[in-house]
C-alpha cells in the first residue's frame, strides 16, 4: 500500500510539471508561432554568411536545412531575449516551414561573469514556474521538464556556457528526420 501511495504522488508531480510545461511559454514566447511574428527582430541564417566560405559543409547543409523548410535565426530584439529578466548573450530562434518549433539561449561566461549564479537563478525559476524536473543528469548540470508536446531543457557546460531549449516535440522529431 505504501508503495502504491508513493508512485501515485510521484506520478501526481510528474503530471502536474507536464501539464504546466504545455500550458504555460517560456519569457513569453510561444512556441508554434509564425515567422512573420519576429521578422523585424530577426537575423535569417543563409549560408551566404562569411563564416561559411571557409565551410562548405556547413554552407551546404544550412542550404539544405532551408530547402526543406528549416530556418534558424538570431533575435536581436529585447523582448524575448533572456529568462526570468537576466539578457541572453544570444538567442537562436528555429522554424520549420515558417513556424516557431524551437528556441535556444544561451548565457556565456564573458557577458556574465558569474555564470554559476545565473544558472542557479535560472534553474530555480524554471523549477518554481514548471515544477520539480522531469530528470536531471550527473554531466555538467543537465535538467529536463518533458511533456507528448513539449521539451525544455538546461544544460551547463560548468565552464563557459549555459544554455536553455524550449521545443516542440513532434516538429522536431520531423525535422531531424530530415536533416
Amino acid at each position: 500500500m505504501k508503495y502504491f501511495i508513493l508512485v501515485l504522488l510521484v506520478g501526481s508531480f510528474s503530471s502536474h510539471a507536464q501539464k504546466e510545461i504545455n500550458k504555460k511559454s517560456v519569457n513569453e514566447l510561444e512556441l508554434n508561432t509564425p515567422l512573420s511574428q519576429y521578422e523585424t527582430d530577426l537575423r535569417l541564417i543563409t549560408g551566404e554568411e562569411e563564416i561559411y566560405e571557409n565551410y562548405p559543409n556547413l554552407k551546404e547543409n544550412v542550404k539544405k536545412n532551408i530547402a526543406n523548410g528549416i530556418r534558424e535565426g538570431l533575435y536581436g530584439g529585447y523582448r524575448y531575449n533572456g529568462i526570468n529578466g537576466i539578457p541572453a548573450s544570444r538567442t537562436t530562434l528555429f522554424f520549420y516551414k515558417d513556424e516557431l518549433y524551437k528556441v535556444r539561449w544561451f548565457f556565456q561566461r564573458n557577458q556574465h561573469p558569474d555564470l554559476q549564479g545565473v544558472v542557479d537563478q535560472i534553474n530555480g525559476y524554471l523549477t518554481g514556474k514548471y515544477g520539480e524536473a522531469d530528470g536531471t543528469g550527473s554531466l555538467a548540470f543537465w535538467y529536463f521538464w518533458r511533456s507528448k508536446k513539449r521539451f525544455l531543457q538546461s544544460f551547463f557546460d560548468e565552464e563557459n556556457e549555459f544554455q536553455i531549449e524550449y521545443r516542440d516535440e513532434k516538429i522536431h522529431k520531423a525535422v531531424e528526420k530530415l536533416k
